[in-house]
């Protein structure tokens, strides 16, 4: 039994007003104490009840007032209000917290034992499960063409192919590790094939043809993707008879893509993932024809990635808690807690992806979203003269680069020089999301720039910033990706392509003054967000609730017509995970799965092909595949 106890109730959900309760429950009065949380609101200083609180991101330390002492058995209780949106669900109350005093210089930390937060919640109904008998042939996403045959191709113990052109290559050898995985069987090329691999010059890139009769399979395609793809309906295709023997059902498929760009991006500042989980999670893509992996690198709370140029990155900032420059965040209050991913790893990962026609993009996120770089370099990237007061969303007052100082410019393009140097990709993504109003107001050196280039607001400081930005990633032969904000400042060209997550209207003005966008919309795509309305559901509520459902119904711009030459201006659709209450596969698992193949159908599929019943019964069909690779979906 903990010696200290901790309950949280939402007393007013209408005021956000909060009531914690920290029970002494040692024989002994508590005096001098610091109670340290990990917490996910911002909470009002001038709003505590009584005692003092600071906060940098979720760390949170509260003090009371002076001389204020917990006898033994005894309680101290406070109020308070935070910002943002109320709590809906358990995981978003204090998830981690400890006791310490001054009687040891606050150097033993005591742990708390944490109640599941009292809400106040509505009577919601719950997501209806899926009870839709499973489909016989469960292609997702839907393909364009599909004609079942009579009979049944079986699957011998040695299937033999041929490959008659170099683009087939890739997928033939992905074909050979995913059939020695699933079905025990390794294929090997042979004069005497029963399948082919032809190429089809009338095929367009992405495009493919299936044909699948009791004694041969044929794929045709003209590009690498193509015969990915079509590797990708094959295996989907195997099934299991009663005996335990493996077929396909006979079949013509005639299949391409709706959308080219079709992503997923993965969160690996927040919380650390090995290279072994994003290699999975890389496969998994390929499977439902995902094409883009975008792996966000840096961020407030860690930096990931090796750069040479400057090893203070990853040797500081990709460490935080006691003992590093970085305050816990999220988890691991008494530990330190990080990683990052060393070139050669990175190169690994690349190498793996582009063998299952997958595009790694990177992002470096700036010029908010910096802390981490900010701690490693303050030599560089710290105005020691700046007096600007702001806080971002995150509750950091210190993560914003200046677009003044020379040190930024010099950290900026070396960073990116060796990002683009490392990252075949087209594309560098650089965040530009989240700057918080009131940045370099009070800092002589951004008001000086701004005078010199006849600035009249701040966040054309962005602009200037991210022109700069822009040009170098351009003098290295690539292509600036940016979340919605990086327009702010109406500095970049018409080159850079937009993220929109915040809203369909952001999109709809960016495609309107002639951007291209990719559509990536927080309330259908943010898969960080919780699944159902029950408070037991895991993730984060800041932007609702994301049902299979809702996932499954988004239309990218549905309010221009199908034939708006707008329309031409959508790249794609990406989902995305972000990563703060995920630290395990398994948890990255349950947050994608299955909501994944929803987003997987929204970028592939035709409009008039989808069906939510139809969808329903393929995705049953979809858990051997689950169960057979372990992935720890949530149950529908």
């Amino acid at each position: 039994m903990k010696n200290f106890s901790l309950d949280i109730a939402v007393l007013n959900s209408k005021d956000n007003l909060i009531q914690l309760t920290l029970h002494n429950l040692t024989d002994a009065p508590l005096q001098d104490w610091l109670l340290t949380l990990d917490f996910a609101r911002f909470i009002f200083p001038e709003s505590m009840s009584k005692g003092h609180v600071e906060q940098i991101g979720t760390f949170t330390k509260i003090t009371p007032s002076e001389n204020e002492v917990i006898k033994a058995g005894d309680y101290y209780q406070i109020t308070f209000t935070i910002k943002s949106a109320p709590f809906t669900n358990y995981e978003c109350g204090v998830r981690e917290g400890y006791i310490s005093s001054a009687q040891d210089n606050f150097v033993t930390h005591h742990p708390l034992s944490v109640s599941q937060i009292t809400l106040q919640l509505p009577d919601v109904k719950p997501v209806d499960k899926i009870t839709t008998k499973a489909a016989d042939i469960s292609l997702i996403p839907k393909v364009n063409q599909l004609t079942v045959q009579q009979g049944q191709f079986q699957l011998a113990d040695m299937l033999a192919f041929t490959v008659s052109c170099e683009q087939a290559k890739l997928a033939s050898h992905w074909l050979v590790d995913e059939l020695r995985y699933a079905a025990q069987l390794t294929p090997a090329t042979s004069c005497d094939a029963n399948l082919e691999f032809n190429f089809a010059k009338s095929l367009q890139a992405g495009e493919y043809k299936l044909t699948v009769s009791d004694t041969a399979i044929d794929i045709e395609a003209s590009s690498e993707s193509g015969f990915i793809h079509a590797v990708a309906s094959l295996l989907q295709l195997v099934k299991t008879d009663s005996e335990g023997q493996y077929f396909l059902s006979c079949v013509e498929v005639k299949d391409k893509p709706r959308f080219d760009y079709r992503g997923l991006m993965l969160d690996c500042s927040r919380h650390f993932h090995s290279i072994a989980t994003v290699k999975r999670l890389i496969n998994q893509m390929a499977h439902f024809k995902l094409n883009h992996f975008h792996w966000h690198f840096t961020d407030d709370e860690g930096w990931r990635l090796e750069i040479n140029a400057f090893p203070q990155l990853t040797d500081i900032g990709a460490w935080r808690g006691p003992g590093t420059a970085l305050e816990a965040q999220f988890s691991h209050l008494t530990e330190k807690y990080g990683g990052y991913y060393r070139q050669a790893e990175v190169k690994e990962v690349i190498e793996y992806a582009a063998k299952r026609g997958i595009t790694v993009v990177p992002e470096i996120d700036i010029p908010g979203h910096c802390r981490a770089a900010i701690k490693s370099l303050p030599e560089l990237l710290v105005d020691t003269d700046d007096k600007s007061e702001y806080r971002s969303i995150q509750a950091y007052t210190d993560n914003v680069l200046s677009p003044a100082l020379e040190g930024t410019y010099q950290f900026l393009d070396a960073v990116i020089d060796e990002v683009c140097a490392l990252f075949p990709s087209p594309y560098i993504h650089i965040g530009a999301d989240e700057v918080p109003k009131g940045v370099w107001e009070k800092s002589a050196k951004c008001q000086a720039l701004m005078k010199a280039h006849g600035y009249s607001e701040e966040m054309e400081l962005q602009g200037h910033l991210l022109r700069h930005v822009e040009n170098r990633i351009k003098s290295n032969g690539k292509r600036m990706f940016g979340w919605e904000e990086v327009k702010f400042g109406d500095k970049v060209s018409k080159n850079t392509v937009i993220f929109s997550w915040i809203s369909e209207e952001a999109a709809l003005e960016c495609v309107n003054r002639g951007f291209d966008v990719v559509m990536q919309p927080s309330k259908y795509t943010y898969f960080d967000i919780v699944q159902d309305f029950a408070p037991e559901e895991l993730g984060v509520d800041w932007a609702g609730t994301l049902p299979l459902e809702q996932a499954y119904g988004y239309e990218p711009l549905a309010d221009l017509k199908s034939d708006d030459p707008l329309r031409e201006h959508i790249m794609g659709v990406q989902c995305a995970l972000w990563s703060e209450v995920v630290l395990t596969q398994d948890r990255i698992d349950h947050m994608f799965f299955p909501r994944l193949l929803a987003t997987a159908e929204v970028a592939w599929s035709a409009t008039q092909d989808k069906n939510w019943g139809d969808f329903c019964a393929r995705l049953q069909a979809q858990k051997p595949y689950f169960e057979r690779n372990k992935i720890n979906y949530r149950k529908f």
